[in-house]
């Protein structure tokens, strides 16, 4: 019976190291990304341009944007400061591959133009008017030493036994 416990423990513990192993964060050397912009108090809708931006992080396991709600928030300072719309909601989709890209921005666009032709203006800004920069998400250095000295005191700990 303990066989099987401790063999049950060892599999599930296993099992946790190659998930955290694999959901990695990731930095690719470009990726493209576009905003889009709605209030719900009003009937225009903003698309941003496709753009592509330098040294983007992402989990490599999920494909998920790390740093999503600094770029959101780009869009929302931006949207507050010039265009003097503080309340709108915001939202960054990005690809590895600008045909993705193209594909998730064709989507998002027919939702608006499609059936509902009449009941939202749509308006698009350029890369002249607004432009995404780059998020670091590395880690810090103080976050690797504090990593460091803890897979010492746990060798330390494995040494002592």
């Amino acid at each position: 019976m303990k066989f099987w416990k401790y063999t049950f423990a060892f599999i599930a513990l296993m099992m946790i190291g190659i998930l955290k192993a694999t959901a990695a964060p990731v930095v690719t050397p470009k990726a493209y990304m576009f905003g889009f912009i709605a209030n719900f108090t009003d009937s225009v809708v903003y698309f941003t341009d496709i753009q592509t931006v330098d040294s983007v992080w992402y989990d490599k396991k999920t494909k998920f944007l790390l740093g999503r709600s600094g770029y959101s928030n780009q869009l929302r300072t931006y949207f507050a400061d010039k265009m003097n719309k503080p309340h709108s909601t915001c939202i960054v989709i990005f690809s590895l591959t600008r045909k993705d890209a193209e594909k998730k921005f064709v989507k998002l666009r027919k939702k608006y133009i499609g059936k509902n032709a009449g009941a939202y203006e749509i308006r698009n800004l350029n890369e002249n008017e607004f432009r995404f920069k780059s998020i670091d998400m590395s880690p810090d250095e103080d976050d690797q030493a504090i990593s460091k000295k803890s897979k010492k005191n746990k060798k330390n700990k494995k040494d002592k036994k």
